[in-house]
């Protein structure tokens, strides 16, 4: 079977011959010699060779060009990040399966495909059109800190990439976008704030280090203390930040073990600017990993001194309490009784083993219910006094009449848990 060029030189021969037959022969010898026909059928040979090669290279580059397409029409479909293709006014062109996800498929028989300005904010609207008009070709350019709405009702915080493709492809500019997720970062970042804003509001010294000693988070009263920024002080070593007064707060990593940290310790410290140490607790614990790695060390110091002296003066308070040849007791605000003196025992016959843990309503007979705990707070509250006379039950079921004085007290180590003092005088004395 004959190919196709040798069919076109067989029809090319044929019509030769024809005109050949139809001329002269005094005349065909003459052509033919004005002609040089044998120089003339080799160029054509040559010219039907090379146009047969340029026929096979283009429909070469033409098939690679479609296999290119197809490969790179697969890669833009199945790419994670949403990515889109637009004209002037955030029109899109073209979307993959990923932007589909957010902002919904498609719309059928649309002129104009809106689905992304729709999607963005009222606010993020015109930042998207500004800077899409001031991009040249090739250019690039980035908006942060979108607000994106999906088609199912969720809502997402995206940063979007923008380049402009060359003039050249297309009559009008196009733009080549891709989405960037923030949500979990920026809700990292809020956790992280929220987490940075509780240390900095405690009074207590917190910092923690590396396995390499160097400064891996602090708050504000540990910075405050040294007189250093925040961002001059991470990933610095801690040595070179503590001053010598301050070196018993070095974790010495040749002498100490996790698993030989104490719960506490006391250590005399003193803070650049302050003339006198402080005395210090300190507790060290080390910080590990999921897998239980240890991957850093945190120290935290409290301040002991006004602690002591607040415990100081309320243990003499509550020994002159307890001293007193009057019955006294002490309950909380829940009404259960803390500790009574012995006065109060002798008294009543009842003893502290006996009453603690118990409610102050089980002395007062139930016909008063003006005497009733919640009664009491109720008006301990409003005036940090509550008094009268009251008769008080004995251990042998007798009552005994007593004038009652109540007196609120707040602790300045523990404001949150407010107590209420009660000293009984006989009235028949």
């Amino acid at each position: 079977m004959l190919n196709p060029s040798q069919n076109r030189l067989t029809s090319l021969r044929e019509q030769a011959q024809l005109v050949m037959s139809r001329m002269g022969s005094s005349a065909a010898q003459q052509t033919f010699e004005a002609l040089a026909l044998p120089r003339l059928i080799e160029e054509l040979r040559i010219y039907h060779e090379e146009l047969e090669i340029q026929n096979e290279e283009l429909s070469l580059a033409h098939t690679k060009s479609d296999e290119a397409r197809a490969r790179y029409q697969l890669l833009f479909s199945l790419m994670p990040i949403p990515t889109l293709l637009l004209e002037g006014f955030g029109v899109i062109v073209e979307d993959n399966d990923a932007s589909q996800d957010w902002l919904g498929p498609p719309r059928r028989y649309q002129h104009h495909d809106l689905r992304l300005n729709q999607a963005l904010s009222r606010e993020d609207r015109p930042r998207l059109n500004r800077m899409l008009s001031l991009l040249e070709p090739l250019g690039k350019g980035a908006l942060s800190n979108l607000t994106l709405s999906g088609f199912d009702q969720s809502e997402r915080r995206v940063d979007l990439h923008a380049a402009r493709l060359p003039q050249d492809f297309h009559q009008e500019s196009r733009f080549l976008i891709v989405l960037l997720d923030r949500t979990v970062e920026k809700a990292r970042l809020s956790e992280h704030g929220v987490f940075n804003a509780l240390l900095d509001s405690s009074e207590d010294v917190t910092f923690a280090t590396d396995p390499y000693g160097r400064l891996m988070l602090a708050n504000q009263t540990f910075l405050n203390r040294l007189g250093v920024v925040r961002e001059r002080a991470l990933g610095r070593k801690l040595a070179e930040l503590l001053p010598p007064s301050a070196s018993a707060l070095y974790l010495n990593q040749g002498e100490e073990r996790p698993s030989e940290y104490p719960d506490s310790r006391f250590e005399s410290v003193q803070w650049p600017g302050e003339t006198t140490p402080s005395q210090v607790a300190v507790r060290r614990f080390p910080i590990r990993n999921r897998r239980n790695e240890i991957i850093g060390h945190a120290t935290t110091c409290r301040d002991t001194a006004q602690e002591h002296t607040h415990a100081g003066v309320e243990d003499l308070a509550c020994a002159a309490l307890m001293a007193l040849p009057l019955a006294v007791a002490i309950c909380n605000e829940q009404g259960l009784l803390e500790s009574v003196n012995t006065a109060f025992e002798a008294q009543t016959g009842f003893s502290m083993a006996a009453l603690a843990g118990r409610s102050m309503d089980r002395i007062f007979p139930p016909e008063h219910p003006e005497s009733a705990m919640p009664a009491v707070w109720t008006q301990l509250r409003g005036q940090s006094r509550w008094q009268g006379p009251r008769p008080l039950r004995r251990s042998d079921g007798q009552l005994w009449a007593v004038q009652a004085n109540v007196q609120r007290f707040t602790s300045p180590t523990r404001p949150a848990s407010p107590r209420a003092v009660w000293v009984f005088c006989p009235l028949n004395a």
